[in-house]
This record gives structure tokens, sequence and C-alpha cells, in this order.
């Protein structure tokens, strides 16, 4: 529990940046936040003072800890609002290229946001498809159940709930990943030419998935916390728009997690408006905080949310095992899966089920949460070190990744050419919207511990970022 200290440092941070402790407000002593969170004091200490080292709080000799104005203390460059026309995705061939160069054997990982196999449970992954593969006995040559297995249903319904999140595994559908399960919600809820709002910037794989659905897609402005609330309330009152696409938890690539209060608006107006929400979850169990922050499907009155996400992120990609809770469309979705990807594999899901069930899922996110929180603060910090001095990084709540925002006339694109021919491959901003915006960012994975030699990769894409800087 070493570094427990800094998976409170990230949820305190969390509740500085959502103004829930206000400019000046004196924080708990060090032993009152001890026996708080019941830590000891000496980790409540180490919490307090890698909080005061990144310039949230401050100390006053004599008289405690106190935050600091958050206006200047928050990391990460704001994002321009902006007004945009539905229109078709453009940039296909430029996502294609950053992909294939992510792709490329023993290139430096920080262009696809995966795990290192360092942080994931394999001996135990590996027990409980051996136990998985005995117990199935002849089911293993028939077919899983088109809804999925009910063992894993049941599990998961149980892991939910410890977070405090109600679905019965009546109401779970198994898929083939979380973009699968997107997939389904889309073809269920819009038609070819479509209007789907999504806001920006955004995963690059879904203008992908929109763009290869032939649906139209409408980009809402984010800002660096958040979802421009009125724009996104507004496309969804539109007729046009038959869906949105919405990330609620540590969002890929911004890093923020919506408040409670915008999470319940949402779903509010999915309903009032009659607007489907898909929403993609896939990072939400990846937080930094102590309890895994709730998705919007929590405050889903009336089926309007399509839940979906995956264990791609947390755990492992390979099995491309995922879920969704589709609402008010489950029927339609468990009988267009039937028809379209007959079931998912058997064996994996109750590998899967038999690992949730035992514990070990549960031991594994706790010990990835605090890995998650003290690799993105060595990224940071290394980051703030190497890059070019006015470059500025954001502060996620979740997940793995960073988003970098360069001087305005930075070109992205030729950071990430240049960085691919040293066989160092980041992802360019341009990639996360159809609009041409963003060309000045890039995004860094941090799911691999920083040692040495990403270290010294990072040292070298420093070099050349303040080389084309000049």
């Amino acid at each position: 529990m070493a570094a427990l200290y800094r998976l409170l440092a990230a949820q305190l941070q969390r509740e500085i940046r959502e103004h829930r402790w206000g400019a000046g407000q004196r924080l708990p002593s060090v032993r009152q936040f001890a026996h708080q969170h019941n830590v000891s004091v000496t980790t409540a200490i180490q919490c307090y003072r890698t909080l005061e080292s990144e310039g949230l709080i401050t100390a006053r000799p004599q008289s405690g800890f106190y935050v600091r104005d958050t206006t200047h203390a928050e990391a990460g460059a704001e994002l321009q609002d902006f007004t945009a026309a539905p229109g078709v995705v453009t940039n296909i061939a430029e996502i294609e290229q950053v992909q294939r160069a992510a792709a490329t054997p023993g290139s430096a990982p920080f262009g696809i946001s995966l795990l290192s196999p360092q942080l994931i449970p394999l001996t135990e992954l590996q027990r409980s498809l051996h136990r998985a593969t005995l117990k199935l006995g002849e089911r293993l040559v028939r077919y899983a159940p088109p809804q999925g297995d009910k063992a894993l249903r049941e599990a998961l319904a149980q892991h939910f709930a410890t977070d405090g999140l109600a679905l019965p595994a009546r109401d779970l559908l198994i898929t083939n990943g979380c973009m699968d399960a997107i997939c389904l919600a889309l073809q269920l809820t819009t038609e070819p030419g479509d209007v789907v709002a999504l806001p920006s910037p955004c995963f690059s794989g879904l203008l992908q998935l929109i763009e290869s659905l032939d649906r139209r897609l409408l980009e809402i402005p984010l800002h660096r916390s958040g979802i421009r609330m009125q724009a996104l309330e507004a496309a969804m009152a539109n007729p046009e728009v038959k869906a949105c696409v919405v990330t609620a938890n540590h969002h890929n690539p911004l890093g923020f997690s919506l408040s409670v209060n915008d999470k319940q608006r949402i779903a509010a107006w999915a309903a009032e408006y009659r607007c489907p929400v898909i929403e993609d979850d896939v990072f939400g169990e990846c937080g930094f905080d102590l309890n895994r922050s709730l998705p919007i499907k929590h405050w889903d009155r009336d089926g309007w949310v399509f839940w979906c996400s995956a264990f791609s992120k947390a755990l492992v990609p390979a099995y491309r095992i995922g879920w969704c809770a589709p609402g008010r469309y489950l029927l339609s979705a468990v009988q267009r899966w039937r028809a379209q990807a007959v079931s998912v594999n058997l064996p994996l899901q109750v590998a899967l089920a038999d690992f949730v069930n035992t514990g070990h899922y549960r031991r594994h996110l706790q010990r990835l949460r605090l890995a998650l929180a003290e690799q993105l603060t060595a990224y940071r910090r290394t980051l703030k070190n190497v890059m070019p001095a006015e470059t500025a990084i954001s502060r996620p709540d979740g997940g793995f990744v960073l988003w970098l925002t360069l001087a305005e006339s930075f070109d992205g694109m030729a950071l990430f050419e240049a960085a691919a021919a040293r066989n160092i491959s980041i992802v360019p901003g341009q990639v996360f919207s159809s609009l041409g915006r963003y060309r000045n960012c890039i995004r860094i994975n941090c799911g691999w511990p920083l040692e040495r030699r990403l270290k010294r990769n990072l040292q070298v894409l420093g070099e050349i970022a303040s080389e084309l800087s000049r």
C-alpha cells in the first residue's frame, strides 16, 4: 500500500477541480485526514505533499494546508469553443496511418492506449481459463447463449452492485468488446445517413466506426474538464440528431470525468428529447479514486441510455469480451446480436466469470488504480521537464493517457512523423476530430511503467519537439 497516498491525492485533486473545496479553504489537519481515510499520518502527509508539489494546495506554518486558487493551479490548456454542422468523417487516411505506426514492432508504446503486461495478472487469468475448461465439459463443443453466458452476466451484475450500480444479469448482453457494443447500439438507434452527435476531441476509433456505418457526424465542443452542456442539450433536442455517443468517465483523450450533476442532466435529456445516449464507459474502472465513478446509466430511468464497456482497458484486450446494458433496446439487441455474431467465445466468458467471482478482478482493480495514479504522475513530471516550456499537460482523474497542447503554431503531425522515424509512436491531435482541429496537440499512452528506456524515449520526443518549435 506504499502508493496509497497517490490515490488519495488523486481523489482530493478531483474534489478541488470540481470546486468541492474552495480557493483559500483550509483542509482537514493531517491527523483528521488520516482518521477519515483510515490511513497512517505518514500516508496523509505524503498525500498533502504531493498536492503541494503540484501547486494545488499550500502549507501555512502553524496553521495547516489550504487550497490554492485552482484557476491558476489547474493543468491543461483550455479548448476553444466552436459551432459545427453535421458532416461526413474525412480523416480516415490519417487515422489509419497513425494506427499502422502504433503497431510497428518494437516501437515505444506511446501511441496506443494499452496496459503493460506487468500490470496484468496473467497467472491468475490462466488459472481461471484452466478451471473454466475443466468445468465446461461437453459445453466446450456448443455455442454460448446469444445474450451471453449466465455465469458471467451474474458475476458482472454482482460486481457492479458492489460499486453501487444496480444492473441485473437479465439486463446485460455480452459482446466482443466495447466497440462491438457501440456498433450494435448505433445500428439499433440510427440508420445510414443519420446524424450522430459526438463530443470533440474524441477517440479516433469512434470516427472510423461512424464512417464505416455511413452515418454523419456532429461534433460537440468540450472544455478541458467536461462537455459544453448547452451545446450538447441543443444537439439532443434537435430532431435531426438520432443518437449521441458520450464518455462520462475518464474521457479519451482528455481524461476528465463528468460531475454527478452533468451525468444526471444527460440522462434526463435522453428521456425528455427521446434521444438515445450511447455511453462508452470502457475506461470506467480505471479511475484514481478509491471508489468507481458511476456511469450515466446509473441515473437512466427510462432505458434511453445504452451503456457499453469491456474488460479491454482495465484487464486484457486480447480476450475481446465486453458487455452492454441496452435498456429499452434489449430485445432487439439480443435479436440483432444473434443474427450477426451468433455468440461470444464461451470458454473465455466462463473464465472471466471465475476471475470475477474469486475476487481476483476486484483485487486487480485496487492494485491497478494505485499503479496508474503513480504512473500518470511520473509521466506528467517527465514530460513537463522534457517538452517545450509552453506545453500544457492534462491532469486526468483516471485512465492512462495524457493530452499535450503545444504552441498554437505547432504541427503535431510533423512531430508524429519525426518520432515514428525514431521508432517512437504517439498520436497527433488531428485524428481526434474530423474538422481539422487540435493540430497542435498530441496524446501519450502512459499504460507502461516509466522505466529507463521509456524515459529516454520521452527525452528524445522532447528534443524533437523543441527542434520543431524553432
